[in-house]
């Protein structure tokens, strides 16, 4: 099994996405990709140079590796690492003093994969993608999602652009309804993301997954996926097998080119997005 990675950040000194996978004792693998969300208090309460969403994808990932064993459950591992970050960083929560729509949140996928090499689980949270390309070429969307959120967006962007106004003039009308989004995600009894304070159990959706016969699979963070649903320069079959046949630069390079021509961000807050992939390909031995 082989696995490769990639990740660029839109601006130069911040990635708030993070790739990193990890192998048990047993053979077990996961593979976990995090989509730490863009800030929207206009200030970093945690760490003035990396960002506040960075830092609690970073922090999350290194509680998540210390806490989870292929006998605790993907979902019981969450819950463990939280309490372990809270634990080793609860002085600096305590005297940052956030406001609710400031705590960081971020979406991630989890695969693991049995030491079989066949049997995986999916535990997904927010808008990252999951794609498994077989033998024959076909694609399947193993975790077929729409944010319910991304349309209501979408159509506030096109509003305002047909205002006339530019991305920095968007962005400060839309700041009261990103705020109040936050909150919300923040305070759900049953957080469809990775929050800091979460009032229940996160609702993840969790998917089985069998490796056998697939050529490869693909996880990323939206702003890899904008190749697709943004920009059109590709469909989830050609996206796939572009990776697969000529590697994940190839891609990013497209993704970057072609913003880099962009005159304004499209339908999107964000003229560019951190963008972050990872490809496994069955039947070799991971490193």
């Amino acid at each position: 099994m082989e696995i490769q990675t990639l990740s660029t950040a839109a601006r130069p000194d911040r990635n708030e996405d993070l790739v990193t996978s990890f192998t048990h004792g047993d053979g077990t693998l996961d593979l976990l990709v995090f989509d730490g969300a863009s800030s929207v208090s206009g200030h970093d309460y945690l760490d003035a140079a990396l960002g506040d969403p960075a830092w609690f994808v970073q922090q999350f990932s290194a509680a998540l590796e210390t806490v989870a064993t292929p006998m605790t459950s993907q979902g019981d591992s969450m819950t463990l690492a939280l309490h372990a970050l809270h634990e080793r960083h609860h002085a600096l929560l305590v005297a940052a003093a956030m406001p609710c729509y400031a705590w960081p949140i971020a979406a991630l996928s989890w695969l693991r994969v049995q030491a079989n090499g066949i049997d995986a689980w999916l535990y997904a949270l927010g808008d990252c993608k999951t794609f498994l390309l077989n033998a024959e070429g076909h694609v399947t969307d193993l975790d077929p999602y729409e944010n319910p959120q991304e349309g209501l967006l979408k159509a506030a962007v096109e509003q305002l652009k047909h205002e006339g106004l530019d991305e920095q003039a968007r962005w400060a009308r839309l700041l009261p309804m990103l705020r109040e989004r936050r909150v919300a995600q923040n305070m759900s009894m049953q957080p469809s993301i990775v929050c800091m304070h979460p009032q229940g159990r996160f609702a993840a959706r969790e998917h089985p997954v069998r490796l056998a016969g697939a050529s490869s699979l693909l996880m990323m963070t939206d702003g890899f996926y904008r190749l697709v649903d943004h920009y059109h320069l590709h469909d989830d079959q050609s996206l796939m097998q572009t990776c697969t046949m000529h590697g994940l630069d190839v891609l990013m390079l497209q993704l970057r080119t072609h913003e880099a021509g962009e005159t304004s961000a499209g339908m999107s807050v964000k003229k560019a997005d951190d963008a972050s992939v990872a490809m496994l390909k069955p039947g070799l031995q991971h490193n």
